[in-house]
């Protein structure tokens, strides 16, 4: 385990399939029409979210440490993860007064 933390590029690329992983499990919730009580709402929605921006976060912050052509990816990957996250932020806030 040691030696994966001091290894930036796999510690970048872990962390982008983990935010791909959560990003479909977000996606996943809404594809149901299921009534959803506020405890499923807050284990299926509330949770992933906060997973979601601390693995963009720690891979956008390890993606400075790798060295070669792949830095300005992964950088790229992980910025444009952090836009999404705040998008859809700013709409959840914008639109909540809309919801029935």
């Amino acid at each position: 385990m040691e030696n994966f933390f001091k290894d930036a590029l796999k510690v970048s690329k872990a962390f982008l399939i983990a935010t791909i992983i959560m990003y479909i499990a977000i996606g996943a919730f809404f594809i149901g029409t299921v009534e959803v009580t506020q405890v499923t709402y807050t284990i299926l929605f509330k949770i992933p979210i906060i997973l979601l921006i601390l693995f963009t976060s720690l891979g956008f912050i390890y993606s400075f440490f790798i060295k070669g052509k792949q830095k300005f990816i992964f950088l790229l990957l992980h910025f444009v993860s952090i836009c999404v996250i705040s998008f859809g932020v700013y709409l959840s806030v914008m639109l909540r007064d809309f919801a029935p």
